[in-house]
Parts: C-alpha cells; structure tokens; sequence
C-alpha cells in the first residue's frame, strides 16, 4: 500500500504496534509531531482497513481509526517500495478481546470474559507467498505472550483457514453458533493451558482474573435463555445439535 508521505519517521521497525491513541509504540516527538503521526497512521489504518475488507468480501471495514478501542492492538509491516528507499505498508493484523459465550467439545455451553480474538488480517496481494503474515502472527504471539489455539478467530475466510492450517496445524475446530471459530486446545486443561491463560501479556488488556476456572464458566439453560436475549434480535435464532440433542430458540 502506497502513501503519499515518508513511512519511515512511523516504522522504526517493519513490524509496529499501535493502539487507540493512534501513535507507534515508543513514538518519540514534539506535540505537533506526535498529532502529525497521528492523522498519518489514522489514514494508513483506514486505507489498509478498507483494503482487508475488499479482498475479504466484506459490506464494511472491520479495522479502522475511528473503530480502535484501548483493548485492541494493531499490528502493521512495512516493506521495500518499488521505488528505492521507499517504504509502503505490506500487512495488518488486529487482536482484541472479546467476551463469548462458547461451546466446548462436550457441547456444554460456556462464558468466557476476555478471550484473545483475531479480529482482522490482511497482507497486500503484491506481497503474499513471501512468509509475511507468519511473521506478523510470530511477532503478535510472541507480543502478547499468547498460544494461537487459545484464541478466537472471528470470521475467517477460506484463504485464512488454510494460512493457519498450514503454519501453525490449525486444522480441528469446536463448532460454534456465533462467527468465531475456535480450534483444538482452546479448552484444553494442562499446565501450558492454565499458564498462558495467567501469563499472557494480553490480559492485561482485558477483564479476566487469574484464575482460569473462573473466566470458563459452564452455563445453566436459564443462562442460556437469558444470553440470548442479550443478543441482537437478528442473531437470537440458533440450531443447536450437540450430543444428539437438537434445539432451536429465538
């Protein structure tokens, strides 16, 4: 992706990180430099936003300047330019968390506060088959001290599917009713579940304790009920089959 200005005051590095205040992580610089860099990255957060949208088929964006909230981080690359010396941004990815209500493999219905969610991810066409967009998930991962199968992808499209599967053997999933998929060993119990869900740097962007059996509560069906009413009228309608049992509520 192109601009019209120099990336390079921006990307001290070709993997930042940015959040609500719109500013790279570690920006150093007068005021009017700082509201500068401001309105620049606001600009390259709504290109790029726009462009993942596009190529995902999507009505509208998922990332943008105005959409970022203090709990969401943005990641953005950069590379080389056609041009010498330029630099244009190559790839997003966009991390947050979300307060669910899931299935586990029993099909026992769960709520879970805070769980580490792929909101968006996009690398530039021009740019793809070059290991790009691992690098963007291996810098995030490692950011946020988190493990891929703890956490929720929202929406993927097939292209997405198939990048996880073949980089990070994300292959089995835990059918859901709502857009995120989950994938094997997101509910998992050992000891490097229960760690990275008390360690992980990314909660401390969210609103879960550290005690993992408090944040994966199993609900009763009045529970159950009552989420639904939570939701937007249009998503209340489920199809349910878990375990032989069938069931349909609005």
């Amino acid at each position: 992706m192109d601009c019209t200005f120099d990336l390079k005051p921006l990307f001290d590095k070709d993997i930042i990180k940015v959040q609500s205040d719109m500013l790279p992580e570690g920006f150093v610089g007068s005021p009017e430099q700082s509201a500068e860099a401001k309105r620049r990255m606001g600009w390259i957060i709504d290109k790029i936003g726009l462009m993942s949208a596009q190529a995902q088929g999507l009505h509208t964006s998922v990332t943008s300047a105005r959409q970022t909230n203090d709990k969401q981080t943005i990641y953005l690359m950069a590379g080389k330019g056609k041009e010498e010396g330029k630099l244009v941004v190559t790839g997003l990815l966009k991390m947050g968390p979300k307060d669910l209500y899931l299935f586990d493999e029993r099909g026992q219905l769960r709520s879970r506060i805070g769980t580490p969610a792929v909101l968006d991810f996009f690398v530039h066409s021009s740019h793809q088959r070059r290991g790009l967009g691992k690098r963007l998930f291996d810098n995030m991962l490692q950011d946020l001290d988190l493990t891929l199968c703890k956490c929720a992808v929202d929406r993927p499209s097939a292209m997405m599917t198939a990048f996880l599967a073949k980089h990070y053997g994300l292959v089995r999933t835990i059918a859901q009713t709502n857009n995120y998929v989950l994938y094997d060993g997101f509910f998992g119990n050992n000891d490097a579940s229960h760690a990275d869900a008390k360690d992980s740097k990314f909660r401390g962007h969210t609103k879960a304790t550290d005690k993992p059996e408090k944040d994966l509560k199993v609900l009763s069906m009045a529970e159950i009920m009552e989420a639904g009413k939570k939701q937007p009228r249009e998503s209340r309608k489920y199809n349910i089959k878990r375990n032989g049992d069938t069931r349909s509520w609005q």
